[in-house]
Parts: C-alpha cells; sequence; structure tokens
C-alpha cells in the first residue's frame, strides 16, 4: 500500500517555489505554504490520512494567501516606481536643450544614450524646450518657461 511521507509534501513545496520563482507575480507562494505545512504536520502525526493532509493543504493555502496578500501587496506599492518600465514617461515635465532645430513640426533630440524624435513649433537648435507628452516614441515638446 502506498504511503505519503512527509518528505513527500515538502518536496512539492520545493517544486511550487521553483514555479513560483519562474512564474511572474505571486501564484504558487500560497500553495507551497500549504504543502510545507501538509508535511509539518504529517512530521509529528505520522498516521493522519490522506483527506486530513488534503484538508490542511487547502485550509492552509488560503489561510496564507489570505494572510499574507495584503502584506505583499504593501510592499509592492512602496517599492513601485511608475514610470520604471515606461521611459518616456518620466521625461515628460523635463527641459531640455534641442541638439537639433525642429523644421516643419519634427526633429530630433539626444537624451543620455538615445535619440528621440520630437514634435513642437518649429524652433533653432539649443533652444530650452519642456517635454509635454509622449506617445511612443516621439515626445511633444513645447517652448520652456
Amino acid at each position: 500500500m502506498f504511503k505519503i511521507v512527509f518528505w513527500y509534501w515538502w518536496a512539492l513545496a520545493a517544486a511550487l517555489l521553483v514555479a513560483e520563482m519562474l512564474a511572474p507575480g505571486v501564484v504558487f507562494l500560497f500553495l507551497a505554504i500549504g504543502a510545507f505545512v501538509s508535511g509539518l504536520l504529517l512530521l509529528i502525526a505520522s498516521d493522519l490520512s490522506l483527506e486530513l493532509q488534503l484538508a490542511v493543504f487547502a485550509i492552509f493555502a488560503v489561510l496564507s494567501a489570505v494572510g499574507l496578500r495584503p502584506y505583499l501587496k504593501s510592499l509592492q506599492q512602496k517599492t513601485a516606481d511608475p514610470t520604471l518600465n515606461a521611459r518616456g514617461e518620466a521625461l515628460v515635465g523635463k527641459i531640455i536643450v534641442l541638439d537639433q532645430p525642429i523644421l516643419a513640426g519634427r526633429g530630433r533630440v539626444k537624451l543620455g544614450d538615445g535619440s528621440w524624435i520630437v514634435t513642437g513649433p518649429d524652433m533653432v537648435a539649443g533652444a530650452r524646450v519642456r517635454v509635454a507628452a509622449v506617445s511612443g516614441t516621439e515626445l511633444r515638446v513645447e517652448p520652456a518657461p
């Protein structure tokens, strides 16, 4: 007869943690906690039925999700920069100097290690402009005050 041993649950918990590292977001962490607690309980009381083990797994997976999710969300909100992966959005409101003139409403400007297309009123090279908006790889600029 097949008997579940505590380390089977721990192996499942380890596999779920590996899956958690590979998946985006927090998906498998709560299931891993449930599997770990089931293995711990089975280590303490080795004669538990499979039904009780599965119930412990389900209960602790749900409890950990309910208990940890608000804490994990608060961590995410504290550290997340809304412009982290939107490089252009971070430029809105910045004052820059045109490398090349804006002719017929279009020009280019070099910022850091990149070159951006700028749109706006015609201006000479060296003019100070403020980035008003971003559309893809285009910066809409206006004369800086």
